[in-house]
């Protein structure tokens, strides 16, 4: 059990249990899952170098990751990394399956034997298995407790179906992918994805990226499988009321709908979506997750054009439905999967589109595993040296919706302390504010400052600074993104010196414990050297 007892126990940073393989270089970039249940992945991804990509187990040690050469000889000097939970492997699955064994047909790669299964060195670590129904009516997840190996592995569950799947299903391994985009001129053949559940790293569409990128550069991912803090997994960014499958600990929970048509849908009259205001969720998406009477229609994604507010919101989407979901189709509503690239002296939003169809707003396209410039609006200003961005997907909205899920935070860098807010629901092209008011508004990020958002305590609240500022060695700070509050932070002992190499050297990491208590861990890594600290974030 954690026995750390808030406002009174003293937060203290700790060297983590083991040194890391390499010490940080000029450059190095962070990522990690920001998910809070057991299916997140186990590891602070480290791209150190163009030719060093490390992982981190916060139970045993570092481990150089020997993936595809690919890596090799493509990344150079300010790279940026983001990892993305929904981007996922799939396939079809074939004959021969049970409730509680799935056939697959050819992965990407050939798999080890239980290398998908449970961890032994991670015991709450598990690969999440979803399994698209599509001969009948909904879709299910499960666990992965034991495979066979090499190119069509069986996997078996944790625990049974509620059907059989056929060879008219399909499968999704939510293991994850962590992004990597390199730099100056490399950025235009140095945009790679490492998929974490068979180890394969692939090389992606640099198109619409510009020939040379600055040398700060940071990517965030609005992605499906983030939720908010009082949510369970896979229920979306609404409160929702219906039961629909039991299969874990926790019960969870859909919305339902009540009307139908080919480009629209409307929704509940009580609890659920019956509170939001009108376009509150705009340009966000709907997945349908079940669906008795059009069972075709089951695991359609859209994005939303408009909706009114409640009771009995009418959604109208951007484009058609391809099956109409019937008048009592489940649904949840996310993130639309879409990765946000910001690069150092210039205005541009670079939009990559990771979704498995194309994305539409109305006035432009992006087709799957590809960049836009124009998707959105020009941002209101143009970030510098030191920038960062922070979402909001894990607060629970205000009454008034001062604080929503759709607002993303914008620090400019470079010496000042001008924060951009991008809404992403308030117009069809999305809306900037420029230079917003927060508390505490006095201290300027500049030189060496890291950061990354905290996904557990505090309601999931703060993002975390690492910036030196004047004479203050390494001091930390957070980002109230409920209520707009700049804060100093648990300073570390680390020196720091303005000849520090740049970029990103702070991450977070839900720690779960067996009693289903749940914390963050930042990890932030010292002055080149290979010695990492550790700092719990329960205050």
């Amino acid at each position: 059990m954690n026995n750390f007892v808030k406002w009174l126990d003293l937060q203290l940073w700790h060297p983590t249990p083991r040194d890391m393989n390499n010490a940080h270089a000029a450059w190095v970039s962070w990522c990690s899952d920001k998910r809070s249940d057991r299916s997140r992945n186990p590891f602070l991804y480290q791209l150190v170098s163009n030719t060093v990509l490390n992982r981190y187990n916060i139970i045993t040690k570092w481990q150089w990751l020997a993936v595809n050469p690919w890596l090799w000889g493509t990344f150079w000097a300010w790279v940026t990394t983001e990892f993305a939970p929904s981007r996922a492997l799939e396939w079809n699955i074939t004959t021969w399956c049970t409730t509680l064994k799935v056939v697959t047909s050819t992965v990407i790669t050939a798999v080890w034997t239980n290398m998908l299964a449970n961890r032994w060195w991670s015991w709450d670590y598990w690969f999440k298995i979803r399994i698209i129904w599509k001969s009948a009516w909904k879709v299910e997840e499960r666990y992965i407790v034991w495979n066979t190996a090499w190119t069509t592995p069986t996997l078996w569950l944790d625990k049974a179906l509620t059907f059989t799947p056929t060879t008219w299903d399909t499968y999704e391994i939510l293991g994850g992918n962590v992004f990597m985009l390199g730099a100056w001129t490399l950025a235009a053949t140095s945009f790679r994805s490492f998929e974490v559940s068979a180890n394969a790293l692939t090389s992606l569409s640099n198109t619409n990226l510009p020939a040379t990128i600055g040398t700060d550069s940071y990517m965030r991912a609005l992605d499906e499988q983030y939720w908010p803090y009082n949510m369970e997994p896979w229920e979306g960014l609404i409160k929702w009321q219906f039961l629909y499958d039991s299969w874990t600990l926790v019960d969870r929970y859909w919305l339902t709908a009540t009307a139908s048509w080919a480009s629209s849908l409307t929704w509940q009259t009580t609890l659920g979506d019956a509170v939001i205001l009108a376009n509150e969720y705009r340009n966000f998406q709907i997945r349908v997750v079940q669906d008795t009477v059009n069972p075709t229609a089951v695991w359609q994604r859209r994005i939303i054009a408009s909706h009114t507010a409640w009771p009995s919101p009418v959604y109208t989407l951007w484009t058609a439905w391809a099956v109409t979901p019937s008048a009592n189709a489940k649904y949840v509503i996310e993130y639309p999967n879409l990765l946000l690239l910001r690069s150092s002296a210039t205005s541009v939003l670079y939009v990559y589109n990771y979704n498995k169809e194309t994305i539409n707003n109305g006035t432009n396209n992006i087709v799957t595993n590809a960049w836009s410039t124009t998707y959105f609006w020009t941002p209101s200003g143009a970030v510098w040296a030191w920038c960062m961005i922070t979402p909001s997907f894990w607060i629970q909205p205000d009454i008034w919706r001062n604080a929503k899920h759709s607002i993303i935070y914008f620090f400019r860098g470079w010496n000042t302390v001008t924060v951009d807010t991008l809404d992403i629901a308030w117009a069809i092209n999305w809306t900037w504010a420029s230079t917003i008011a927060y508390d505490w508004n006095v201290v300027p990020f500049n030189t060496w400052a890291w950061w990354d958002y905290a996904p557990c305590d505090n309601e999931w609240r703060f993002f975390y600074i690492n910036a030196y500022v004047a004479s203050v060695n390494n001091q930390i700070y957070r980002f109230d993104v409920q209520n707009r509050v700049l804060s100093p932070y648990t300073p570390t002992s680390m020196v720091q010196s303005w000849t520090a190499a740049v970029w990103d050297r702070l991450t977070t990491y839900v720690i779960l414990k067996a009693d289903d208590e749940k914390y963050t861990k930042l990890f932030l890594q010292s002055h080149l050297s290979a010695q990492c600290y550790e700092l719990v974030t329960q205050i």
